[in-house]
């Protein structure tokens, strides 16, 4: 599928199987993760305590049993908006 080109100063972090799902870093330094028509944006430390909550899920979802042991990094905020 084709991929949306960034705009100037933004950084591709990952891509998802669908056209625009996507973690990208934005000028400002936000991580913005597109998927489907969900639209979330943290701030840093906030997205790598979520990513490692996903991880831990998926884990647990596959049956290993292994866990992290990092403590979050960041409280949630109010930067969750649908597309």
């Amino acid at each position: 599928m084709a991929q949306t080109p960034l705009s100037a100063g933004w950084t591709q972090l990952a891509r998802g199987e669908q056209n625009n799902d996507a973690v990208n870093r934005c000028p400002a330094g936000h991580v913005h993760l597109d998927y489907g028509n969900v639209t979330i944006r943290f701030e840093r430390d906030e997205f790598l305590a979520f990513a490692q909550m996903i991880t831990d899920a998926a884990n647990r979802l596959t049956g290993n049993t292994r866990q992290s042991t990092t403590p979050p990094a960041a409280t949630p905020s109010n930067t969750f908006s649908l597309n």
